[in-house]
């Protein structure tokens, strides 16, 4: 598996033409079938549906798509090393990050962030699932959920402290709950399998179950609504408490959490610029003070 076809693959799928990508790399249409061929004989899978009239990438080659644009980007950052030159930050840099958090804190900042790095193309896949940096040969994770992946290289972005709160018609019709054990009296708002709350003091109360919904914008919104009292992190709450649509209630008992916002990613000697590029942005986004406590 040589360079030259590494990058005659990625060319074809860019532009979806044999022939095309043939000449932007100086190769003859028959030089650059026979290269194609090799390469996908070599690892054993089709990498392009051919036909007449158009050239796209299959599964396999969906697949293979991003691992060979690493090795072409490891190669250049390489060269560019040894010849005592910063490498630019080029190519589709591959994120997973929550769907609330990527909406409300990263999406807007992408246009500085291309205003810097023109040459960086962005693939976004906004989840509140877990998904693994490895399997899905993703540069670079933002998860907001405690760590457990030993295989990545972690840095804390923001922390994420958790409150309680609830809607002013909520309290002014229910009363303020003034110690964890007054719970029990009222109604919850909980996620799914988070219907016992922990606090920094050691206490830990199973609260009554009134509304149970397993995503966190809903769970606000329900709890803005006035349908009962609710734990969300402080980054989801803000722009609701400056608005006063809800309340921060219980400060003095504040809860226990083992969760930050975290940047992660794979373990490799060699950093591509991209990924750098985009880790330094977001640090600078979010420290020393995140937008939510501005």
């Amino acid at each position: 598996m040589d360079i030259l076809s590494l990058r005659l693959f990625l060319r074809i799928a860019e532009i979806s033409g044999i022939t095309a990508a043939a000449q932007d790399l100086s190769l003859s249409p028959a030089s650059a079938s026979a290269r194609l061929v090799k390469l996908e004989e070599t690892l054993g899978v089709r990498l392009f549906n051919r036909t007449t009239r158009a050239v796209s990438l299959t599964t396999d080659g969906e697949v293979f798509l991003p691992y060979a644009q690493e090795m072409i980007e490891a190669l250049e950052t390489g060269l560019s090393a040894v010849k005592g030159q910063d490498a630019n930050a080029e190519g589709r840099l591959r994120i997973t990050l929550p769907g609330s958090f990527g909406r409300m804190y990263v999406v807007p900042t992408l246009a500085k962030f291309h205003a810097r790095h023109p040459r960086v193309s962005l693939d976004l896949r906004l989840s509140d699932e877990v998904l693994d940096v490895v399997e899905g040969a993703y540069d670079l994770i933002i998860r907001n959920a405690p760590l457990v992946d030993s295989r990545l290289i972690v840095r804390k972005l923001a922390s994420d402290r958790r409150i309680l709160v609830a809607s002013p018609a909520y309290l002014k019709r229910y009363g303020v709950p003034a110690t964890p054990d007054d719970l029990a009296k009222h109604q919850c708002v909980c996620l799914a399998g988070a219907t016992k709350w922990t606090f920094e003091n050691g206490q830990t109360v199973s609260v009554p179950q009134s509304f149970v919904v397993n995503d966190g914008e809903a769970l606000r919104k329900m709890v803005e609504q006035g349908l009962g009292i609710g734990v969300k992190s402080l980054w989801n709450a803000s722009e609701s408490l400056k608005a006063g649509r809800l309340v921060e209630i219980m400060s003095d008992f504040p809860l226990a959490s083992n969760t930050a916002i975290w940047l992660l990613y794979p373990s490799r000697r060699i950093m591509a610029p991209k990924v750098h590029a985009m880790i330094d942005f977001l640090i600078e986004q979010f420290q020393p003070v995140p937008p939510w406590e501005c």
